[in-house]
């Protein structure tokens, strides 16, 4: 009798060893699909990481060249300008810088096509007031007259700060025809053909 119990004893401990040993077995099993799982995703992530980076980092890298190429731009716009606005400048100081001689032509010239009725005060500077001749106030009212006007233009008494040109007066109205305001007025038709000529 006593051998019956211990061979059923026997039997549940083999069964208990065997249950044991298979969930033993099944849990590690399962241990290792997790971890593989787990890695796997590890892996994912990780490389999901590094492609977020990559991508950021070619992100970043052209946000900082595209700051860095419409600095530059504006800086070659501005340099552009500075010498845009040095040849308008070298034409300015080339017009009063001419002798008397082609200095009062240009004066003459500009006089014959801005002058309305021939009547006006003319403004100038006290350097060019001072090389005014009769001569030549006799002449251009010849050739105003000449052009149906009324060919009674008369320097002023007055003078002003220009660099050159002058002002025609009639009434209480004025007409600025200094060389800085007549470039200044011609600047943006020509800038761009500057620009050609300057940046070929």
């Amino acid at each position: 009798m006593k051998e019956g119990a211990d061979r059923i004893i026997q039997r549940v401990l083999d069964d208990a060893q065997a249950r044991a040993e298979s969930i033993k077995a099944e849990a590690a099993e399962k241990a290792e699909a997790i971890e593989a799982e787990a890695n796997e995703k590890a892996k994912k992530k990780k490389d999901q990481i590094i492609e977020q980076a990559r991508k950021s980092a070619a992100e970043q890298k052209s946000r900082i060249i595209g700051v860095a190429e419409l600095e530059a731009r504006k800086k070659l716009l501005t340099a552009k300008q500075e010498m845009i606005g040095k040849a308008f400048q070298k034409a300015l100081d080339d017009l009063t810088g001419l002798d008397n001689r082609e200095y009062l032509t240009v004066i003459r010239n500009l006089l014959l096509e801005m002058v309305d009725t021939g009547s006006e005060a003319v403004i100038f500077n006290e350097h060019d007031k001072a090389r005014i001749t009769d001569d030549f106030w006799q002449e251009v009212n010849k050739a105003l007259a000449d052009q149906g006007k009324k060919g009674e233009l008369k320097l002023s008494e007055e003078t002003r700060p220009i660099k050159g040109g002058f002002i025609l007066q009639r009434g209480g109205l004025e007409m600025n025809c200094s060389f800085e305001s007549l470039l200044m007025g011609k600047r943006d038709e020509l800038e761009y053909e500057v620009a050609e000529l300057l940046f070929k």
